[in-house]
């Protein structure tokens, strides 16, 4: 099974792909990726976006896809950016997989009674990472 987890930061989609084989070995893929918008105004910009997704979506072909969701109503420094709200729809756009998303205070109460014995590659990539693991391990 192959599922793709994602946060969405600012400006940019943070994509990790973790896999299980038949055993159960839980692998993080070398796939994984980040995307970035870069003129949110500009429509030859979000068609960009959105074409590098489902064409990544295309090639991973995960049976599940997973977003971290963000605080909506966050305030001040802890709120949103709204070029991310942005991003999700665009991603939610993708019409051959339901996209879900998965709250954060969610995966850290299951990874409490649930311990993961991989780590992401990159730091950055926890959020996405421990959305995928959620997404593959949950029952």
């Amino acid at each position: 099974m192959k599922v793709l987890g994602i946060q969405i930061k600012s400006k940019e989609a943070i994509l990790v792909i973790l896999t299980q084989d038949g055993s159960g070995n839980i692998v993080q893929t070398d796939e994984c990726t980040t995307f970035e918008i870069t003129d949110i105004y500009n429509s030859n910009h979000v068609k960009q976006f959105r074409n590098q997704i489902n064409i990544a979506f295309d090639t991973i072909k995960p049976h599940r896809i997973g977003i971290c969701k963000r605080n909506e109503n966050g305030k001040g420094m802890m709120a949103p950016s709204p070029v991310s709200f942005k991003l999700e729809g665009i991603i939610q756009l993708y019409d051959k997989i339901d996209v879900e998303f998965v709250a954060p205070q969610t995966t850290k109460a299951f990874l409490k009674k649930n311990t993961c014995s991989i780590v992401p590659s990159k730091k950055y990539q926890q959020d996405a990472f421990d959305v995928a693991y959620y997404l593959l391990t949950a029952k």
